[in-house]
Order: C-alpha cells, then structure tokens, then sequence
C-alpha cells in the first residue's frame, strides 16, 4: 500500500497555534480557513504536506482502549468527512485536543495545521483524505532585496518547503480509516504524546506490520532475554541476529516453525523463543501471527538496526556478516585481558 498524490487536490487549510501549557498558555485559532486559490501557493502547498508521505508503507488505525468512538481525531476526522465544510469547526477541536494532551514542559509550541484533500490514490481507489500537521522548529534566510543603488540584506525567520516536524494524513477507507504517521522530533522522550495520546494509533494489521513487530520481538530476544537464560559471547547474539534478518530477505512467506529451526536450531532455545513471544504478545496487546506474508521494505527497515557489530572498548569494532564458527573468544591470562581470533582467506 503507497499513496499518489499526483492527481490530489487541496481543497481547504485552516491554521491554528498551540501553545504548552506548563511553559506557554497561548492558543490561538483561526476564525476563518487560508485562502489558497492562487494555483502556485496551492500547489506548493499540496507538494509541502504531502511529499513526505510518498514512499511510506507503515499504516495504523485509530483505537481506544475502552470504546473506539471515544477516540478524539477519529470523531473529527468521521465529522469532517461527513461534511467537509465543517473542517474549520473541527480543527478548533482537535487544536484544543492537542493542547490538552500536551503535557511535557519539553513539548515545543508551534502552528497546527488541517488540511483537506481529495482525489488521493490509495489501496486501489480514489478517496479524500483528513492532514494533520504540527511545525515547531524554524529556519533563518537570508532575504535580499535589490535597490536602485545596490542590494539590501535582511534575516527572517521561516519553515523550510521540505520539512515537517509532525504530521498525519488520514484516509477515508474504512469505518476506523487508515492513517499515516511521520514524527521528526523528540522520538525518545515525548514522541508519545503525538501517536499515543494525540492520535491514539497502533499497527494495521497488515505484511509491514506483521514483519516489523515480528523482526522487533526476535531482536529483543536475542539481545536482552538470550543472555539472561544462557552463557553467550557476542558473536553468538551477532550470528543469531544476522540470521534472522537473512531468513526474512531470503522468504517471501513467513512460517514460524522454519524460522526457528533455521535460525535457532537448538530445541530448549526454540521452546524459550516461543514463551518469549508468548510474553511479549500479552504485554503488547497483540499477535505476533505464526505465518505471514513478508514485507520486503519493513525487512529493510528493520535490518538497519539489527546491528551486526561487537564493540570492544573504545579500540575496537568487529563487523559480523558471516560464518560465526571464523571468530573464536578467548581470554589470555598473561594478559589479563579478552580476545577474538578471526580467520579469513583474503584481506582487502
């Protein structure tokens, strides 16, 4: 699933300011949309908000923990597709919403905009769509104006054409939709506060998914649950990490049986691996799944950080890409101090 804009339309843009309530109580909401009917600022405009979302195939779905028709962004986003001309009212809302939910001192202030599309691509039908965009960092540009005699210089401040701090587009398919999600800034601390209680959104149930969260619970294993249980060297969890990833770059469907025999081998681990997800699916509200459809972009994703790499001190990093049985451990007693052996036929 990827969206084309190529053919959207921008139909409406309301803006609104939301400021942090422990650090900064103004909010501001605009009592009328922008006038986007010049051709080129419109245009700019559609390819501002929606370039980022073009190569995304991560979707979710709102939820809610007790009644799904609680969920705060979904009932706007119901109301406005149901009339759009109540975008505007609406916005207001999920403004106030935002403010409302923005809890951390660390949460930056910074313009809210709402905009309305139609004509979008998606999942094999045209559809409208709901975007939701928050920007809090800005820019200075030099401005230079040409005089009679020469050239004025003057510094402003503004947002860059191709940047978004935080944003979502959802998409009129289906009773709860599917939405879209980028988040550039504060993706350890508060990231939170704009997917889990802003927009209160989990993974569609889809290949990305399935693949993703499957590939995450195998990594979490490997690396925290593995040496609580076992004796392992480093190069171990390396050689099981580099495996799982080849066994998911290797198959088009996942079966988890094969998995774990290839990839584990041993039959105690495999049964630990099996409580593991077992554990890790009551704790994350969902299931892992035992057979799926893989998705190639969510593999290539995830291998970036399935860190194929031994760290030694502040000397040394040794890169595993192979044979685990061509890396030896050992400690040498003279010298009070750990090593590897590594064999290999070519140096280049």
């Amino acid at each position: 699933m990827r969206a084309d804009f190529s053919e959207a339309q921008l139909e409406q843009m309301v803006t609104h300011y939301v400021g942090n309530k422990h650090t900064d109580d103004q909010f501001f909401y605009a009592e009328q949309p922008i006038d986007i009917k010049d051709e080129e600022l419109n245009e700019q405009l559609k390819q501002h908000f929606t370039h980022p979302f073009r190569d995304i195939e991560e979707y979710y779905e709102f939820y809610h923990e007790s009644n799904i028709n609680l969920n705060a962004v979904m009932h706007f986003s119901r109301s406005v597709f149901e009339d759009p001309s109540s975008l505007l009212t609406n916005s207001i809302s999920a403004a106030k919403h935002l403010f409302e939910i923005s809890d951390s001192p660390n949460i930056k202030s910074g313009e809210f905009h709402v905009v309305y599309l139609t004509d979008v691509y998606i999942d094999g039908e045209t559809t409208d769509a709901i975007g939701i965009f928050k920007t809090e960092n800005r820019d200075l540009f030099f401005k230079f104006d040409k005089s009679f005699s020469g050239y004025e210089i003057n510094i402003q401040e503004g947002i860059q054409m191709e940047k978004i701090d935080k944003g979502c587009i959802i998409y009129n398919l289906g009773d709860q939709y599917t939405v879209s999600i980028i988040d550039k800034t504060n993706k350890k601390n508060d990231a939170i506060y704009w997917i889990d209680k802003f927009l209160k959104v989990k993974g569609k149930s889809d290949e990305y998914h399935h693949t993703a969260e499957y590939l995450t619970a195998t990594k979490d294993f490997i690396t925290k649950q593995i040496p609580e249980e076992y004796e392992v060297t480093k190069a171990q969890q390396v050689d099981l990490l580099n495996k799982s990833i080849k066994f998911f770059k290797e198959n088009s469907e996942f079966n988890e049986q094969a998995f774990a025999h290839d990839v584990f081998e041993d039959p105690e681990l495999i049964k630990s691996f099996s409580g593991y997800k077992q554990d890790y699916e009551q704790e994350h509200e969902m299931e892992l799944g035992s057979s799926f459809s893989i998705s190639g972009s969510a593999v290539k994703k995830s291998a970036r950080v399935f860190k194929s790499v031994i760290k030694l001190d502040k000397n040394f990093h040794v890169y595993v890409h192979g044979d685990r049985d061509l890396i030896e451990k050992g400690y040498d007693e003279a010298v009070g101090k750990h090593y590897y052996k590594i064999y290999f036929d070519e140096e280049t």
